[in-house]
């Protein structure tokens, strides 16, 4: 039997180009659902005044929050790091940067998540800032 490895290859080039990045997943319109500090053994839920809009993350890197009472316009990030400990075992982060401002009404979005994943198929985020006491997590879904 022959292999013929021209088809394959092919193929293999089409399914790998149209896969998206992370970076790429992010792009489009997210509603922040809920955010909280994941202490040991408990949560503890907090508002952040911008539950009520929505975040838009374009392609070229800059973004927009609107509700009815505001508009904040700025820019957004993504990268991957990598972590290694003491044992040489390393771990692969996704960072994700989000600063936005209005500068009328004096509002302003300076969020630094050290790691973010995505849930149900790409349609929500789960962005975590890691601390010592209490880990605090924001979890924004899809909007439509």
């Amino acid at each position: 039997m022959r292999i013929h490895l021209l088809p394959l290859t092919i193929i293999l080039v089409i399914f790998s180009s149209c896969s998206k990045t992370y970076e790429d997943r992010l792009i489009g319109k997210w509603k922040l659902n809920e955010s909280y500090r994941q202490r040991l053994f408990d949560k503890d839920y907090f508002q952040t005044g911008f539950e009520s809009g929505t975040f838009t993350l374009n392609e070229n890197g800059t973004a927009t929050y609107t509700s009815t009472a505001d508009t904040l316009n700025g820019y957004w990030n993504a990268d991957k790091y990598y972590d290694y400990n003491s044992n040489g075992d390393s771990r692969t982060y996704r960072h994700l940067q989000l600063n936005l401002v209005n500068f009328a009404q004096n509002k302003f979005i300076n969020w630094s998540f050290d790691h973010f994943d995505f849930r149900d198929s790409h349609d929500r985020i789960k962005a975590r800032q890691y601390s010592l006491s209490s880990d605090i997590i924001y979890e924004f879904e899809r909007s439509r």
